[in-house]
């Protein structure tokens, strides 16, 4: 069974999934309740990440109508993400065996070590909101801006009985085990340490790649990669929620003309600054050896261009891979919660991409760091240069592996049918 709000189904309607799954696996959705001060209409932090805690009231009130399908269809086992921390009782006095979706990498559960000193006999399923940012920095060494993220995670809405990172913590406790998007060869040390830390049987999916995707890349881009020579574009993308402050816009665009190669760069504005921003920044750039764009576009076909070379983002965990498979090398400036985690696995233990050095305290990046990053994976020709190089095109070779992967899925198929058959919620 998949379930689906209303709002996720004109979005996937477009993939044509129904054609892809089996005969036997019914699409069902349900409706979001109405929350005091979410907009109508918005039902994915796609549309306004703002408001998210708001949608996840919304979808505690939709425990009604969750209990009512999984009373009508009956399945063995649900998988379930971790904003409904109420499943695994439901589940479980049903006679369904919950098992937790997990879409980070197995290290983004590294700060949760905090809790665990906190309370070293298990893991708090309630946390103070008003732990230090120091604090933080110190336990889970991250630098004190990104601390500061974690800490955010840790408040509740005032309307709230949970903050994030309970709903987190909890629905590890209560779930039967933890499927986790990501493979061994890439992270085997922090998929077991995720495995201790929770207590659960946590069951690598492998990276889960999109397929090639069809059709043909819209030709007002074609044209325009087609202009340059292999491997020397830069495209700059940092997903859909992903909104830097006009500032930061500035230095990132200025860094990227000092670096001199020709970029792509696809962004989101907020909205106070938009006009201003757009009218001075979006359009060509560098006599149209520059780019920037704002609103969607086809990224998995611009990945795959012999012209683009190097791919900056958000250090989105999917974004991410889809660089490498696409033979990009990769430059991170990431923005918040699992993104910095997942920078250091790319950066400090594959050792197969740079991040962007950014001010400890804030995050603050300059144009000289952009620049400074993009050099390194794209005219250096030093001994760490090559490293990473190799490194990034060792990951490709094993994200583009299908046999791999489909060794991943039949496991964890194999384990689910084990969970099925045992007595244990």
């Amino acid at each position: 069974m998949a379930s689906l709000s209303p709002s996720s189904l004109p979005r996937l309607s477009c993939l044509k999934i129904r054609p892809s799954l089996h005969p036997s696996i019914p699409i069902v959705n349900y409706d979001l309740p109405p929350i005091t001060g979410l907009p109508f209409g918005v039902e994915s932090t796609a549309s306004a990440l703002s408001v998210r805690l708001l949608l996840m009231e919304a979808l505690d009130a939709s425990e009604p109508q969750i209990s009512n399908i999984l009373c009508k269809l009956s399945p063995e086992v649900i998988i379930f993400d971790f904003v409904y921390h109420w499943i695994p009782p439901l589940a479980c006095s049903l006679g369904i065996k919950p098992v937790l979706y997990y879409i980070a990498a197995a290290i983004s559960a590294m700060p949760m070590k905090i809790f665990t000193v906190l309370h070293p006999r298990k893991l708090a399923l309630t946390v103070s909101e008003r732990l230090p940012v120091r604090l933080v920095s110190a336990i889970t060494s991250l630098k004190p801006y990104e601390a500061r993220d974690l800490v955010q995670n840790l408040r509740k809405h005032h309307n709230s009985g949970m903050s994030p990172c309970s709903r987190m913590l909890a629905v590890m406790a209560l779930s039967s085990a933890i499927i986790i998007k990501s493979a061994m060869e890439i992270e085997g040390t922090y998929i077991k340490f995720f495995s201790s830390l929770t207590g659960k049987q946590v069951l690598p999916c492998g990276t889960l790649m999109s397929m090639a995707p069809r059709g043909e890349l819209e030709e007002r881009w074609q044209q325009w990669l087609n202009k340059f020579p292999v491997g020397s574009v830069i495209f700059c993308s940092f997903g859909s929620e992903v909104c830097f402050t006009n500032e930061q816009i500035f230095e990132l665009i200025a860094g990227l003309e000092m670096s001199g190669a020709p970029f792509l760069a696809v962004l989101n504005f907020t909205a106070s600054g938009e006009h201003a921003a757009k009218q001075e920044i979006v359009g060509e750039r560098m006599g149209g050896k520059g780019m920037v764009h704002a609103g969607w576009v086809q990224q998995q076909h611009i990945l795959r261009h012999p012209s683009v070379g190097v791919h900056i983002s958000h250090g989105g965990l999917s974004t991410m891979m889809e660089g490498v498979a696409g033979g990009c090398q990769t430059v991170l400036i990431q923005q918040t919660a699992d993104q910095f985690m997942n920078a250091k696995l790319m950066v400090k233990r594959l050792k197969a991409g740079v991040a962007v050095k950014r001010r400890s305290k804030d995050g603050w990046f300059t144009r000289e760091a952009v620049c400074e990053a993009l050099r390194m994976v794209m005219e250096n020709d030093g001994e760490k240069t090559k490293k990473i190089r190799a490194n990034n095109a060792k990951l490709r070779e094993f994200l583009l592996n299908e046999s791999v992967q489909q060794e991943y899925i039949r496991t964890v198929i194999g384990k689910l049918q084990e969970l099925v058959l045992s007595q244990s919620c």
